[in-house]
């Protein structure tokens, strides 16, 4: 089974990246530029196939702002739940995604979490928003370099973290604390849930923190992403000064 993954930036960190094996680079004949330049030695660093094609051929594709450049894929490689690392030397921050249904929100998630330098992503089977080319896109590729752990109960990893070293910090629009109000060094597991339902009541009630972001809008909510970046580099802010 293979799918297409497309965009200057995915294919590029596609190649870069250890998280699939890559079948082929497809690219418009005529198309110029030197993230294509990137992508050709990166082809042949790593022994891709790379072919100019004509456009009409490239067109069959149907792959909406592929950026005249596109990659055949493998599926994406998950690590299991069993391979969840425990907490070892002065801090670490893993991410938990309780049910994340919107590629958006998780492919932005990601993204920050890779810049962020976080040791993986932890994701439920069900109900949630695989790696799909789709998230792997608006992470503008980090997915590729992400450990993205395939989990079963929230509940239970929630649980595994707490005895392994790590503290657990829900993000809860309701939450007795502010994101700046936690001490954030050491390890860290945050919790994000989804827009509509937030994190599960079982979940953010075995959590250590549960933290809230000030709002001052008219809106009244922050997406999951957004929320997410916020609380994340408060994070890196504490484990870095």
């Amino acid at each position: 089974m293979s799918e297409w993954l497309s965009g200057r930036r995915v294919v590029r960190e596609v190649l870069r990246g250890s998280n699939r094996e890559v079948h082929s680079i497809w690219v418009e004949r005529g198309a110029t530029g030197s993230a294509l330049d990137e992508i050709r030695v990166a082809a042949e660093i790593r022994g891709v196939e790379f072919r100019e094609v004509e456009a009409n051929e490239f067109a069959g594709l149907q792959i909406s702002d592929a950026q005249r450049v596109a990659a055949r894929c493998g599926p994406f490689r998950y690590r299991d739940e069993g391979d969840l690392p425990k907490a070892t030397g002065d801090s670490s921050v893993l991410v938990v995604l309780d049910h994340l249904e919107d590629p958006q929100n998780t492919g932005a998630i990601m993204r920050t979490a890779e810049v962020a330098g976080c040791l993986g992503v932890c994701i439920p089977k069900r109900r949630s928003a695989m790696v799909t080319p789709a998230v792997t896109r608006v992470s503008a590729g980090a997915t590729e370099h992400l450990n993205v752990y395939r989990i079963g109960n929230v509940s239970n990893v929630v649980r595994w973290l707490q005895g392994n070293g790590y503290w657990t910090v829900a993000l809860d629009g309701k939450g007795e604390e502010t994101w700046s109000q936690v001490d954030y060094r050491g390890h860290i597991a945050l919790v994000v849930g989804s827009e509509a339902k937030g994190v599960q009541r079982l979940v953010k009630d075995q959590c250590d923190y549960r933290v809230s972001l000030p709002l001052r809008g008219a809106v009244g909510s922050l997406n999951a992403g957004a929320a997410f970046a916020a609380v994340m580099y408060e994070v890196v802010r504490q484990q870095t000064t």
